[in-house]
């Protein structure tokens, strides 16, 4: 499965302090993976990009999925999709 587009929506304004909740979407040609993530406030990386820390919760539950733990290329990445200083 190849994510051609990420999409992330807030529900919750995401704010250094306080975390935040949004739903993110990777967008492949066969379907979507939709999950609702909730950000507790936090490390570096995430209070300067809060896309990047929504997109490394939903990585992190990719990484629970059977699928993936069976064949870790469950999941990749089309060039220039994960966002800036996303740790693949």
């Amino acid at each position: 499965m190849i994510v051609n587009r990420i999409e992330v929506t807030p529900i919750q304004e995401f704010t250094p302090e306080t975390g935040g909740a949004g739903k993110v979407s990777f967008i492949t040609d066969t379907g979507d993976l939709i999950f609702d993530r909730q950000i507790k406030p936090g490390r570096e990386a995430e209070k300067r990009n809060p896309v990047l820390a929504f997109v490394s919760e939903a990585m992190r539950q990719v990484q629970r999925m059977p699928e993936y733990r069976i064949s870790k290329s469950y999941v990749k990445f089309a060039p220039g999709v994960l966002p800036e200083g996303f740790a693949a």
